[in-house]
């Protein structure tokens, strides 16, 4: 198969309030997300980054504008066609005790109609190569509620591998996991575009931890305002400072790191 482009023209984010009234959030985004490539949606708090995953994946409704899975339309796609094009890590917990981490993953084979019946010998060796490539194999029979928040993310990660999307999405994968924890996480989403040519797309408000590893920057501000660009070239131009107007913070380009402006 071809490598596969998500192609945003004219969208609009926000939602819908009483009366007819629109919150919008961002007007305008024209953007795309390929193969092989890692984008960071990158904002303060409130700056619409969930909101725009979430719209780029159906869950909220476009205000404007049109999302494609090549030349598929978003809004004209089945759940079940979606589920073949993106797989999704969102923030939401899993509340299930009883699960063991392998059967959380082996839910990715659900789009395939390994559902309710016997796992197949292939769904098998693609589960255990998962564990294998996020580096938690010996964790596979452990209940899920026992492992660390870095091991869950593991987890999940390795579940998006199962179901075999071209694309990844995932809403604050490196949240409440200490900093050798982000980096290995942000390690492997970076060798998962290289090694399996996977597009992925994730939001974060951790700049500090994304940008060693993000070949692009979705930047949104407040007000409307946003930027799209290659990493290091937003970061030189000094626009993370712009869009992360703090008062008594400021970003430094060199480190790529957040220190007081006294210092």
């Amino acid at each position: 198969m071809d490598n596969i482009t998500i192609k945003i023209q004219g969208l609009s984010t926000g939602f819908s309030r009483s009366k007819g009234k629109e919150k919008i959030l961002h007007r305008g985004l024209n953007l795309n997300v390929g193969q092989g490539e890692l984008i960071c949606i990158v904002g303060p708090n409130g700056s619409g980054k969930s909101t725009l995953l979430k719209t780029l994946l159906g869950f909220i409704k476009p205000l404007e504008g049109e999302v494609f899975f090549e030349n598929r339309l978003l809004n004209e796609m089945t759940v079940k066609e979606l589920s073949r094009m993106v797989s999704v890590v969102l923030t939401e917990k899993i509340e299930d005790t009883y699960l063991t981490a392998y059967e959380i993953v082996l839910t990715g084979r659900y789009p395939h109609g390994s559902f309710l019946g016997k796992l197949t010998e292939e769904d098998e060796l693609l589960i255990d190569r998962a564990f294998r490539q996020v580096g938690i194999r010996q964790l596979a029979h452990r209940s899920f509620f026992t492992l660390s928040d870095g091991e869950k993310q593991r987890a999940m990660i390795a579940r998006t591998i199962v179901q075999q999307t071209p694309f990844i999405f995932l809403d604050e994968p490196v949240a409440y996991i200490d900093a050798p924890g982000r980096i290995g996480i942000m390690q492997l989403l970076k060798k998962l575009t290289k090694d399996m040519c996977k597009g992925i797309l994730m939001a974060t408000h951790d700049i500090d931890s994304v940008l060693h590893y993000a070949d692009r920057l979705w930047l949104l501000g407040m007000n409307g305002k946003w930027k799209e660009g290659k990493a290091g070239e937003l970061v030189e131009a000094g626009f993370i400072n712009d869009y992360f107007d703090l008062e008594d913070v400021k970003f430094n380009t060199k480190n790529h790191r957040f220190e007081w402006k006294g210092r």
